[in-house]
């Protein structure tokens, strides 16, 4: 069970979350202009990447970081696009869609950011070697020695 935020999640898979936003995207696009689409579909792009490409933290991340832009970018679209639509009903069901799909956002945020964390995105290990430790140095030549503590320079 992944841990986000200190909350434990259940399990579900990014599959669903990925095919509902795909299918409230779908309805919700009759009326409304090509920024909200294309943008919504490039952050459904950023999400098959990373369900394709298991060993890569980088997907997720920016997965994570498009469906945080595209909530945004639905308020403001939700404030100024939907104030001067008609009341036809497919403007209705719209706007109704495009709702559904803003309050679906944060749950596919909590479990993209899961997944990133799961990959190994935020860990404390991180590689890179401290020159000020006392670890010796195994990236050095064969020809060089490496400094023996303690020892004055000459």
């Amino acid at each position: 069970m992944a841990s986000v935020f200190g909350f434990n999640l259940p399990h579900i898979s990014l599959k669903i979350f990925l095919l509902v936003h795909f299918c409230l995207l779908i309805f919700s696009g009759f009326s409304l202009p090509l920024q909200y689409q294309a943008s919504n579909y490039f952050a459904l792009g950023m999400g098959f990447w990373m369900l394709s490409d298991k060993n890569n933290t980088t997907p997720s991340l920016f997965f994570s970081a498009f469906i945080v832009a595209t909530a945004v970018g639905d308020i403001f679209l939700m404030i100024c696009f939907h104030s001067v639509l008609s009341s036809v009903g497919i403007n209705k069901f719209s706007t109704f869609m495009t709702v559904m799909n803003l309050f679906l956002k944060p749950a596919t945020f909590v479990y993209g950011w899961a997944e990133h964390k799961r990959r190994g995105g935020e860990s404390e290990v991180s590689g890179y070697t401290n020159f000020d430790s006392d670890v010796a140095p195994t990236y050095l030549p064969d020809h060089i020695t490496p400094p023996v503590a303690g020892a004055e320079p000459m």
